[in-house]
């Protein structure tokens, strides 16, 4: 984030996506309460090192890297965050003074911290305990994240069309050589897969997001879901491992 885009946050103060916090003494739980409550609504952004009323006060410099350290092992911890999710501070230095940036995309879950829901109202962090609201809370997710949702004005063209011999391919040696996708032009094969189809509360037919993730190509991707990314982790294991013949 850029010098101009972060003052112009701080004139304009907290709001339903951004949260100051102190934390001059290092991360206390609100700003994880903070982090989970974005997740369950629309997302946001939190800056570490600012009081509510927008001024900078920094944190101790010395203390950042474990401050950040110590931010990515909680959320990371499927005993106080769950689901766990990945987040990577920025640091961002204003007028002498060193602020962390956290940005939280919205989810496609329900998150708790520390077992308890929290939901983002206005400028605040509340939690949400009655069984009602937590059953609307799923339900408002799932029509905002489905695979199924369509697109109407995503086209052919958006994607990646070349991957689909090797779909034929996989189906075909996954029905030990022979498969009705190998005799499908397409479109037809698209339309078999359940990746264009029709919204029937809409009356909207196109591809949905599945078709999207699955085929799209890289800027389309991007711009239906710019908040993701994906890691890959390579676990190894009896590196030491001595075998004796």
């Amino acid at each position: 984030m850029n010098q101009e885009t972060f003052r112009s946050i701080l004139a304009v103060g907290e709001t339903v996506t951004v949260e100051f916090k102190r934390c001059g003494n290092g991360i206390e739980h609100d700003v994880y309460e903070s982090v989970c409550a974005f997740l369950n609504r629309f997302g946001g952004d939190i800056f570490m090192g600012v009081l509510d009323d927008g001024t900078v006060i920094g944190v101790p410099e010395k203390a950042v890297p474990d401050m950040v350290k110590n931010f990515i092992s909680v959320i990371s911890n499927d005993g106080l965050f769950h689901p766990t999710i990945y987040i990577a501070p920025e640091l961002i230095e204003f007028d002498g003074h060193m602020v962390i940036h956290v940005h939280v995309p919205p989810s496609s879950e329900v998150h708790s911290f520390k077992k308890v829901i929290y939901d983002r109202m206005d400028d605040a962090d509340v939690k949400v305990t009655a069984t009602g609201a937590i059953a609307a809370m799923y339900i408002r997710k799932q029509n905002v994240f489905t695979e199924k949702r369509i697109y109407p004005y995503a086209k052919i063209d958006d994607l990646r069309l070349d991957l689909l011999s090797r779909v034929r391919q996989a189906a075909a040696n996954h029905a030990m050589g022979r498969h009705p996708w190998q005799d499908m032009d397409d479109m037809e094969l698209l339309k078999s897969a359940g990746l264009y189809g029709l919204d029937v509360a809409t009356g909207e037919k196109g591809f949905n997001l599945a078709a999207i993730l699955l085929l799209g190509k890289d800027e389309v991707i991007q711009n239906v879901c710019p908040a993701y990314e994906t890691d890959a982790i390579v676990r190894r294991v009896n590196l030491g491992l001595c075998v004796r013949i």
